[in-house]
């Protein structure tokens, strides 16, 4: 049988993996919002509300698309 001590070592390792993992997930988020999608992984392109975007495959952000030039062009923005 486990001593108590040892329960509340893995508990104690658990809890600060998990918020580990959530500061990691938020700073990642964060450094995305300010310096964009560096992904290079992208969607083929959707229309949605007449709008063409295509999303980054890693972060999930969404860049414009040209359909008359098939280029993807402007800043990564959140899609809704």
């Amino acid at each position: 049988m486990q001593s108590v001590e040892t329960l509340r070592q893995r508990e104690a390792a658990t809890n600060y993996a998990q918020r580990r993992a959530i500061l990691n997930e938020s700073l990642d988020r964060l450094l995305t919002q300010i310096f964009g999608c560096s992904h290079r992984d992208l969607s083929r392109p959707f229309t949605r509300d007449g709008k063409t975007y295509r999303v980054c495959m890693s972060c999930g952000m969404g860049r414009s698309f040209d359909l008359k030039t098939w280029k993807t062009f402007g800043e990564a923005k959140r899609i809704h």
